[in-house]
């Protein structure tokens, strides 16, 4: 019942859509209304609408206006056979060669709820001075049981209190009375329109018609509007139709122009009354409550694809201003929908950027492969066997004359001892030349032919000399650096360098890992059926790791932090000092290293892939009109300081603070740099003090800022959350203490080079104090969110944001400092893992396309799913696999390339 009398609240505020202007219309003798009347001719009057409106209708009765009033309370049965009979005689005499098919229970159900709309009186009534109310809802406030008629006002006009025990069949009940509360909608007035209102308002009346006359195309397009449902108290307020259905189903031809009447989606966003809000929001925890003022319905209409975004929000606007609710906008599909992907001439250069990449790439390939093939056919190429024999025999000779006997020459037998038999041999063998790859084992032999052990035979000496003069051209050695086979091999080798600080892979994997489930748990949150769920999860101990899932990226300062200051000072220490040219190459490699892909992810994020996917609402990224005119900004790593409030690819912010940690780093490495080659110790103790009081002053910098914006605006990541973002957590002057200690560690690590010595105990406390660190930065803000806490003031709330980031930079600098160290145990041997080290070259890449991909999936969801913890970690794996994937193709794509061309120029 409910949902049928939506449907006609839906038909009917389509109508007022393209409906909206008072000028009396022009019928024909042979028009009919909607109710199963016949309408009176009027004279000197304009339009081509079929509708009648309430003003031209016979005017009803009392009694009639009573029973049409209370019609959405009675059973359908009631009032079904009188209805049926009056659409059918409406039908007959308008057109007396068609008759009207068999209704089921569903089209009859439909056809009473929107007579009994139609044949409504409009009232002027009101209630208030300040309020006008049509009568029947004054009327539905007597009618509703249960003394649910006293708390619909008070909710709908946003005041006064309001029965939360009632509620749920408040909004049962309140579907039946829609389409008497919106009596008179129905208008034929289309004479002051324009041409594509008029338009719209003709198919709108071909649609209603064959709607009452249950014509399967009409049925699909009411179909395919989303319905209220449930969970609505739970926060589903967001009314999904089929999409696919809307825009695919059957059309019909309009029988007065003849133009195909079409179906397309559109959504309309409405502000609810502040009641709703607040008992969505309730009392289930600081998180969600926060967020709960973002709450807005959206309501996924299918219109007629010549009625626009405007008609549709003026429409719907005029009704709902009376129950103390707004249509904050409109947006219709055939508005945003990509065009041919060949007119817009940015989405093409993205295409032919990829492609010409491409190209290169597999020609790239293609010539690696023959250079290989090439080498490994010489390899293959035997020499005589004249001369292997001769070369046989000496062997036989030398082997001999240690009194040893013959080895067998037989193919698959080796030497008795073969290593000794080798060893004593060598020498001569050798000097006869020949080339043993077997190493210390005595070649086999196949009828006078040496075998050797990768199944080819011995070198030609003058392919060797080929093999050592040849150096490919300069433009076989670029399109080398795109070869997918050798880049391929150099992203996913796990051979380690020595003196590579393996645990680091582990580290960033992890907290990639980290960052990707966070933004899961919160992007998906507006599509689910039961967004209020998330404000009980924030209140369980658990789930504090993923509202502090935000240190990830503490971790990744840290890293940085530790990587530039290690690396740098190992360069200069091995150069014998620091140079300019280690400064040129300082900024010029990280420009570089970052850039090409980071440019790359913009373009084709904000011109193509709009086109790749599509949806209700789906115009692409929701940031890409901020890349358009503020990309250089990215480019340029200001964007977090600079138009930081319409940045492109919003997540930038990082890549912008990293670049901008990195330049100032050089205040402190270059002062412990010069150190290492200062001869006078009173120098050098100068210049180590310097140094390290910088990364001290970086350190201080980060609390002190942060604890003195943070109080004075008394806000976090949830609780005003919008200034606090802007002002302190993407400020790099407020994120910079991790990098710091990064940075003390990597000097640590590089002048500490000894082995560790540090007793078992002092050992065990520290890794008891980095557990009670870690968990208190993770699991502290359950004092704050959790079930039945009061909640932090401005005070704890300012400590727990200004110490918090420190406090976990130290924890992962005593887990890295340990495990470099070799005492960490099992620690170091779970982040130390061979196949960390591939997957942690592929981060970078990872961070840039991750949010595009869960964006992209959250934006062209085409239903409502349940929300849970278990579903989120299995669309999370989902999100892990395909970022690394397409990590993996943007490397062999861009990234890689790029760094082999920066190796090749600067050789």
């Amino acid at each position: 019942m409910k949902y049928n009398s939506v449907f006609v609240f839906l038909c009917l505020l389509l109508h007022r859509t393209c409906c909206s202007h008072s000028v009396s219309p022009k019928n024909t003798a042979g028009d009919h209304t909607r109710a199963g009347t016949t309408a009176p001719q009027k004279l000197g009057t304009s339009g081509p609408s079929r509708l009648m409106s309430s003003e031209n209708a016979p005017q009803p009765t009392s009694s009639s206006s009573n029973i049409s009033l209370a019609r959405g309370l009675l059973p359908t049965s009631n009032v079904e056979a009188t209805t049926l009979d009056a659409v059918t005689s409406s039908s007959g005499n308008a057109n007396s060669s068609n008759t009207v098919p068999r209704q089921d229970p569903f089209v009859s159900m439909l056809v009473n709820m929107f007579l009994s709309a139609a044949n409504t009186t409009p009232s002027t009534n009101t209630t208030s001075p300040t309020f006008s109310l049509p009568l029947s809802l004054l009327a539905m406030q007597n009618k509703l049981p249960g003394g649910m008629g006293n708390s619909l006002l008070p909710l709908l006009m946003g005041g006064g209190d309001v029965n939360l025990e009632s509620i749920a069949g408040l909004f049962e009940s309140l579907g039946p009375q829609l389409p008497s509360i919106l009596k008179g909608l129905i208008q034929s007035n289309t004479s002051g329109l324009g041409a594509d209102e008029r338009t719209c308002s003709e198919d709108v009346d071909t649609f209603l018609v064959d709607l009452l006359q249950g014509k399967p195309w009409a049925l699909s397009m009411l179909d395919a509007s989303g319905k209220p449902g449930t969970s609505i108290m739970e926060g589903a307020t967001t009314f999904f139709g089929n999409f696919d259905e809307c825009l695919d189903g059957p059309s019909q031809a309009d029988p007065t122009s003849g133009r195909e009447v079409k179906g397309d989606t559109c959504v309309v966003y409405i502000s609810p009354p502040p009641q709703l809000i607040g008992m969505v929001a309730g009392t289930v925890g600081n998180v969600f409550s926060a967020m709960a003022n973002t709450i807005m319905i959206n309501w996924h209409l299918c219109v007629p694809d010549t009625c626009g975004s405007n008609s549709v929000k003026s429409g719907i606007q005029r009704w709902l201003s009376q129950v103390n609710m707004t249509v904050k906008g409109v947006v219709c599909h055939a508005e945003i929908k990509s065009g041919p992907v060949g007119d817009d001439s940015a989405a093409v250069g993205a295409i032919v950027l990829t492609a010409i990449l491409g190209c290169l790439v597999l020609v790239g390939t293609a010539l690696d492969m023959n250079i290989r093939a090439t080498k490994g056919r010489r390899d293959q190429v035997p020499v005589s066997p004249r001369l292997d024999a001769v070369q046989l025999s000496k062997i036989s000779t030398q082997l001999q004359s240690h009194d040893v006997g013959v080895p067998q020459t037989s193919k698959g037998n080796g030497a008795v001892d073969g290593r000794k038999l080798m060893d004593e041999s060598r020498p001569d063998v050798e000097t006869v030349g020949i080339d043993n790859p077997a190493g210390p084992k005595v070649q086999e032999t196949n009828d006078g032919h040496f075998v050797y052990p990768n199944g080819g035979h011995q070198l030609r000496s003058e392919d060797k000399e080929h093999d050592n003069k040849y150096k490919p051209k300069l433009w076989q050695r670029v399109l080398l650096c795109f070869s997918a086979v050798s880049n391929g091999e150099k992203i996913l080798s796990v051979k380690r360098s020595p003196g590579s600080l393996t645990c680091l892979n582990g580290i960033r994997v992890l907290s990639m890992g980290w960052v990707i489930l966070g933004h899961t748990f919160l992007t998906l949150m507006p599509n689910a059926e039961n967004p209020k769920i998330f404000g009980r999860l924030t209140q369980s101990f658990s789930f504090q790791i993923i509202t502090n899932a935000t240190l990830s990226v503490d971790s990744f300062f840290l890293l940085s932090g530790l990587l530039v200051t290690y690396l740098f000072l190992k360069e200069t220490e091995k150069a014998g000092g620091l140079k300019v040219k280690h400064m040129i190459l300082y900024y010029v490699h990280r420009y570089l290293r970052l850039t090409p892909i980071y440019a790359y992810v913009i373009f084709i994020n904000t011109f193509l892939v709009v086109y790749l996917t599509d949806g209700p609402t789906w115009m692409g990224s929701a940031d890409s009109q901020f890349c358009v005119d503020n990309w250089w900004t990215n480019l340029l790593y200001i964007n977090n300081v600079y138009r930081e409030k319409t940045k492109c690819l919003g997540w930038g912010w990082y890549l912008a603070g990293d670049m901008q940690f990195y330049v100032v780093a050089p205040l402190a490495l270059i002062p412990l740099a010069l150190s290492f080659s200062m001869k006078n110790r009173t120098a050098r103790k100068i210049l180590k003090v310097d140094g390290l009081g910088v990364i001290l002053g970086f350190l201080l910098t980060s609390i002190v800022s942060t604890a003195y914006i943070t109080h004075s605006i008394d806000g976090d990541l949830f609780h005003n959350g919008t200034e606090f973002s802007m002002r302190v957590y993407v400020k790099p002057w407020c994120r910079i203490g991790p990098f710091a200690i990064g940075m003390a560690l990597g000097y640590i690590l590089q002048r500490k080079k000894s082995e560790l010595k540090m007793s078992q105990f002092l050992q065990v406390v520290g890794w008891l104090l980095a557990l009670v660190a870690a968990g208190a930065c993770t699991l502290d803000t359950y004092d704050n969110y959790g079930e039945g806490r009061p909640g932090w003031g401005n005070d704890a709330r300012t400590a727990h944001e200004t110490l918090c980031r420190p406090v976990w930079g130290l924890v992962l600098a005593w887990v890295i400092f340990m495990c470099c160290k070799g005492k960490a145990g099992i620690v170091d041997w779970m982040l130390s893992w061979a196949w960390w080290q591939p997957l942690s070259r592929l981060t970078y890449g990872v961070y840039l396309i991750h949010l595009i991909l869960i964006r992209t999936d959250s934006a062209t969801m085409r239903s409502l799913f349940f929300y849970s913890s278990g579903y989120i970690v299995y669309r999370f794996f989902g999100y892990v696999c395909m970022s690394f994937i397409f990590s993996f193709l943007l490397a062999i794509l861009v990234e890689a390339p790029m760094l082999q061309l920066e190796k090749l120029v600067l050789s």
